[in-house]
């Protein structure tokens, strides 16, 4: 029988999956913002991230917050805070995704980077 905390999971990742993703642009143009308080601005709501890469990258995500002290995340809601930059095959780019659970939001910083034609790998930063 599955655990409470997969079934969550489960259902949380079925959540976020029912929105579209946005797909990284052929572009070696980056863009990058900052507040008075020198915290990066997002560029836009959303994740270049293919339905694949968002779920692997999902769990660890869910994992990252649960060491924080929540394990039961309600919701994703990623981020661009970094345009691509790179050739194809090779571009990288950053997200925050900002998670809600517990009673809390939880960000989440992440690197993406493509490997290759079709592969994509993604590292949790610290913060």
């Amino acid at each position: 029988m599955p655990s409470l905390f997969s079934i969550v999971i489960s259902a949380v990742l079925l959540a976020f999956f029912i929105s579209p993703p946005l797909f990284a642009a052929n572009t070696d143009v980056s863009i990058s913002l900052a507040s008075s308080d020198g915290e990066a601005v997002p560029i836009a709501k959303g994740s270049m991230a293919n339905q694949q890469l968002i779920s692997d990258a999902s769990i660890g995500v869910a994992a990252k917050v649960a060491t924080l002290g929540c394990s039961r995340p309600e919701a994703f809601d990623p981020w661009i805070m970094q345009n691509p930059v790179g050739q194809p095959g090779m571009r990288v780019w950053r997200e925050k995704w900002i998670v809600s659970g517990c009673g809390t939001l939880y960000p989440v910083h992440i690197q993406f980077s493509e490997a290759g034609s079709g592969g994509a790998n993604w590292v949790i930063e610290s913060q």
